[in-house]
């Protein structure tokens, strides 16, 4: 795996920390609530535009969930 840096989120109410496997294609979350899911194929550009949105948690719920398969990490 080729994990980018953890990405801290303190401004959201859902999301405390999310990174991304740039060869695997995964994008890796972690909640506030203390899970912690990783998200499959999920292309980079998805990646860029999540660290560029205003509101991680509505980025995540609107282009991320339903969208790529995902298990609890």
């Amino acid at each position: 795996m080729n994990w980018t840096d953890w990405i801290e989120t303190p401004d959201s109410s859902n999301i405390a920390r999310y990174r991304y496997d740039i060869k695997g294609h995964v994008l890796q979350v972690e909640f506030k609530n203390g899970g912690t899911y990783n998200y499959y194929d999920v292309p980079q550009a998805v990646f860029d535009q999540m660290k560029a949105a205003t509101s991680k948690g509505q980025f995540l719920a609107q282009n991320v969930k339903g969208v790529y398969r995902y298990a609890r990490a």
